[in-house]
């Protein structure tokens, strides 16, 4: 039997409010992974966690706090 897990193997929360999330995807067959590649992608303060499992989302918008909402605000607004 052939099987496709996703799943996410790596969070990086970044002192500017980015987060880095990486999904790892595993094909299996007769238990043993026979491809795996991962796909990267970037999450800023506001962007939508919706799409994310609830463990996840919950743990962002934990570190989304004011402090770090300030910062990112600050960072973007000086590099206009």
């Amino acid at each position: 039997m052939i099987e496709k897990q996703e799943t996410y193997t790596r969070i990086e929360l970044l002192e500017t409010g980015y987060v880095q999330l990486r999904k790892t995807t595993r094909i299996i067959e007769d238990d043993d992974v026979i491809s795996q590649t991962h796909h990267r992608h970037v999450r800023k303060p506001g962007d939508t966690l919706d799409d994310l499992p609830t463990h996840i989302s919950s743990s962002i918008s934990e570190f989304w706090c004011t402090d770090i909402i300030q910062k990112y605000e600050s960072m973007v607004s000086s590099s206009i």
